[in-house]
């Protein structure tokens, strides 16, 4: 008889929850700024609501404004994308974006803190986004 030998399982890291935002492009549109996100929810359950404090850094690095974007919902394991215009703003003058924080992140099985903990920010523009 012949000994079966069975490799043993390989350990896998758990994948830790994730919310991504990627900075995907940024477009002048007339006298406004769009700046469209594309969002991938990976926290395990849906999004009824999500809005974060965003402010706008210009050329010179100073802050140009405070603003809020809403992301509305977002469905568990589904990316979304969503836009934004800035009225009246040029987007060469805007060099960065600074997510202050989250205003509102709100689901079935959320306290509160898992938005930000699991925030993974990316831009795929020449224009900076921090968190």
């Amino acid at each position: 008889m012949g000994l079966l030998i069975v490799p043993a399982a390989q350990a896998q890291e758990p994948v830790s929850p994730t919310l991504s935002l990627e900075l995907n492009a940024v477009e002048q549109v007339n006298t406004n700024c769009r700046l469209v996100f594309v969002a991938e929810n990976k926290l395990g359950s849906a999004l009824e609501s999500l809005s974060l404090e965003t402010v706008l850094f210009d050329a010179g690095g100073k802050v140009n404004r405070f603003t809020l974007f809403d992301f509305k919902s977002l469905p568990a394991d589904k990316m979304r994308v969503r836009q934004f215009e800035l009225p009246d703003t040029q987007c060469s003058a805007v060099s960065k974006i600074l997510i202050n924080g989250v205003a509102t992140c709100k689901g079935a099985s959320f306290s509160g803190s898992e938005c930000s903990e699991a925030m993974k920010l990316n831009s795929t523009t020449d224009t900076e986004i921090a968190g």
